[in-house]
C-alpha cells in the first residue's frame, strides 16, 4: 500500500513538472493536511504553519521547471516545510522570545477519541501520550515521523537533517525511556495505543 503511494506521487509529481494543474492539486490535497499537523507538532504557532505551506506550494508552482525528480514526495515535502517552517520560526522567536522547551511536539488525545473510548482505556493513552510528551522536542520529532508518517530512518535522517545512526540513537533512547516509565505495560501496546486514531 505504502509504496504504491509512493509511486502515485512520484508520476503526479513527473505530471506537476510537466504542468499538469490536476496532479498539482492532488499532490495538494493529499499532503497539505499531513503537513499542517507535522508542522503544528514543529510549532505551535498554527497561523505561520499555514503560511509556510502556502509558501511552499507557491514556490513548487512557481518554480516548478526548475525542480527535478524526487524519489519520495512526501519526504521531501515534510524536509521542505521543516526547512522553512524552522527558518520562519526563528525569524518570528527573535521578534517574540525563546519559545518554552516544552511546546513542541505534544501529542494530544483528540476529543473524538475520547468519546468514543472507555475510561480505562482513555486513561493509559494519556499516560502514555503524557510519558511521550516528557521526552525531549527531537525524539518525539522521531517518533511522530516514523511512527505517524511512516517514514524510513533515511528519510527522517535527511529531514532533520542529520545522521541516520543519530535517529537510530533517538530512537533507541526514547524506547528505552519509554520501557523504564511504562512498567506497568508493554511497551508495543503504549505504542500501539498512541497510533490507533
Amino acid at each position: 500500500m505504502f509504496a504504491v503511494s509512493i509511486q502515485e506521487d512520484a508520476a503526479h509529481w513527473k505530471a506537476f513538472l510537466t504542468g499538469n494543474q490536476s496532479s498539482y492539486g492532488q499532490l495538494y490535497a493529499r499532503y497539505a493536511p499531513q503537513l499542517y499537523n507535522y508542522g503544528c507538532k514543529l510549532y505551535p504557532d498554527r497561523v505561520l504553519v499555514e503560511d509556510c505551506i502556502q509558501n511552499l506550494f507557491l514556490y513548487l508552482l512557481t518554480h516548478r521547471t526548475r525542480l527535478s525528480a524526487v524519489e519520495n514526495v512526501k519526504a521531501y515535502l515534510v524536509k521542505a516545510l521543516r526547512r522553512d517552517l524552522l527558518r520562519a520560526a526563528s525569524e518570528a522567536r527573535k521578534q517574540q522570545g525563546p519559545l518554552p522547551e516544552d511546546s513542541c511536539f505534544d501529542i494530544v488525545v483528540s476529543p473524538e477519541t475520547r468519546l468514543i473510548s472507555d475510561q480505562a482505556t482513555l486513561a493509559r493513552r494519556e499516560k502514555v501520550a503524557a510519558e511521550i510528551n516528557k521526552l525531549p522536542p527531537r525524539m518525539k520529532e522521531v517518533l511522530f515521523l516514523r511512527f505517524y508518517e511512516n517514514l524510513s530512518f533515511e528519510e527522517i535522517a535527511a529531514i532533520m537533517n542529520i545522521h541516520q545512526r543519530s535517529v537510530y540513537k533517538m530512537m533507541y533512547k526514547a524506547f528505552d525511556k519509554l520501557r523504564h516509565r511504562l512498567v506497568d505495560f508493554p511497551l508495543w501496546l503504549a505504542m500501539g495505543w498512541l497510533l490507533w486514531k
